[in-house]
This record gives C-alpha cells, sequence and structure tokens, in this order.
C-alpha cells in the first residue's frame, strides 16, 4: 500500500467520520479502488482511534466529569448501550468479516440514506433549541439508551453510518439536542474494544508501510479535530435529507461501476 493511499485513507477518515455518512464504508470504497485486500479491518480500527483520540480530547471536560462520577446516570446509559451494541455485534458477527470487502456497501449505503430521511421527517417538529445539560444525567431513559446501542451494533456494517445511525434513532425516540454528544461517547467502548480483540486474535499489520500508517494516525487526528465541532453543530443545525441525498448518488455509482463502468 502506498503512502500517497495510506495518507488519503486518513483525510478521509478525518472528514467523514463526524458526518452520517459512514467512514467505514468510505474507507472499505477506497479499498476496492486501490486493490486493498489484506490488513482492512485493523487499518479500518486504527484509523478510527485516530477519530477517537479527537473526541476524547475535544469532549475532555466531558470525559473527565463522567471519569469523577463513575457511577452516575450517563455512566450507566453508556454501559447500557454498550451492552447492547455487543449483543447485536456478536449476532452478527458471521458477516461482518465479509462486510469489509464491500459486498454490501451500496446496500448499506442506501439503508443510512433512508433512515437518516425518516428520521429528518418525522422527528422535524420536534427539534428545540439546543440547551445545555448535566453530562451526568442526560435526558434518555434507560430502554432508549439500549435502543440506541442496538442500532450502533448494526452500524458496525461498513455503509450502514454509526453516528447518523444512532443520530437519527435518537431523534425518532423524542431524545433531542444532546444525541450528536451521546453518539461520540458511546463510540469510545466500542472501538476500543474493537481494537482489543483484533489484537488479542493475533492481527498485525503485515503489508502496510508502518510509518506510513502512523502519519496517516497523526493526519486523521488533526483533521478530525479541526473539523468535529463544525461538522457536529452542521449536523445539529441542518437537514439530514442532503446525506441522505449523498449517500443515494454514493450508492448509485458503486451500483452502476459493478453492471458498466468497471472501475474497481
Amino acid at each position: 500500500m502506498s503512502f500517497f493511499v495510506l495518507i488519503l485513507l486518513g483525510v478521509i477518515q478525518g472528514l467523514t467520520e463526524f458526518l452520517p455518512v459512514s467512514s467505514s464504508g468510505h474507507l472499505v470504497l477506497l479499498y476496492k479502488i486501490f486493490g486493498i485486500e489484506n490488513d482492512v479491518i485493523l487499518l479500518s480500527i486504527l484509523l478510527h482511534m485516530a477519530t477517537l483520540l479527537a473526541v476524547i480530547v475535544y469532549y475532555r471536560k466531558e470525559i473527565f466529569k463522567l471519569i469523577r462520577h463513575p457511577f452516575c446516570k450517563t455512566n450507566l446509559k453508556i454501559v447500557v448501550t454498550t451492552i447492547a451494541t455487543c449483543l447485536v455485534v456478536l449476532a452478527l458477527h458471521p458477516i461482518l468479516k465479509s462486510s469489509f470487502g464491500g459486498s454490501y456497501l451500496s446496500l448499506c449505503f442506501v439503508i443510512s440514506g433512508i433512515l437518516l430521511w425518516i428520521s429528518d421527517i418525522f422527528s422535524k417538529k420536534e427539534i428545540a433549541p439546543y440547551t445545555p445539560c448535566d453530562i451526568t444525567n442526560i435526558p434518555m431513559t434507560y430502554t432508549q439508551a439500549f435502543v440506541i446501542g442496538l442500532s450502533q451494533g448494526v452500524a458496525c456494517i461498513p455503509g450502514i453510518s454509526r453516528s447518523g445511525t444512532t443520530i437519527a434513532v435518537s431523534k425518532l425516540l423524542g431524545v433531542k439536542d444532546i444525541n450528536t454528544k451521546y453518539s461520540f461517547l458511546i463510540s469510545i467502548p466500542i472501538i476500543i474494544g474493537s481494537l482489543l480483540l483484533e489484537i488479542i486474535g493475533g492481527a498485525t499489520i503485515t503489508s502496510v508501510n508502518i510509518w506510513g500508517v502512523l502519519i496517516a494516525f497523526v493526519i486523521c487526528f488533526v483533521i478530525g479535530l479541526a473539523s468535529i465541532k463544525v461538522m457536529t453543530n452542521f449536523v445539529r443545525q441542518n437537514s439530514l435529507k442532503v446525506f441522505s441525498i449523498y449517500l443515494f448518488v454514493l450508492a448509485l455509482f458503486i451500483i452502476l461501476n459493478s453492471f458498466w463502468f468497471k472501475l474497481f
């Protein structure tokens, strides 16, 4: 894998992680375009770790407050969400490996687009001006936290946006204002857990330039940190339909390529 491709992967991950368009789906699409077949899952997780680090730095005050109050209601809800996500991931495990080959990419982009469109229609009247809330006691029930966790589990499949799915489901459940922040907070244990599972499973990067990966990691982190505020505010304040249209067009391009273009 060339140095240029690794840098491009880092840039795309940094830009798309904070938009409801599936950063993992975009990475898988690039893997297909450049013919990358080895180390794709571990590489995706490492790049997600870079944007996760950006999330931790950006939300450091909230995270430190949650650490200082380990048994607060928000932490308990994050645990409930994480358990629900793990249950779904275990159930879907047989298809997760193959999904990184891009087999379901166009279908998953369409599913993400439909979910965003539906949530935008049915929750539009529920949107209220942003009001800060106590991070240790976010206005959400444990049932809502569990359902959000189930949706996050399904979104582990590349092409189904994790942030888009959890934000859309949160809106449909009536969870307003804090859904973007909560979406990124619940990604922390899942991404860390995914990396640990890959390491425990003996995964190593064998066919990738290590220095290239490190530089891509840094670039991904810097771009992610620079864009997180702008992008999360844009997502919160604007219609999600624009992202739906983008995903539909992207899915159509992949389908047309499969039948006619044959570019990758």
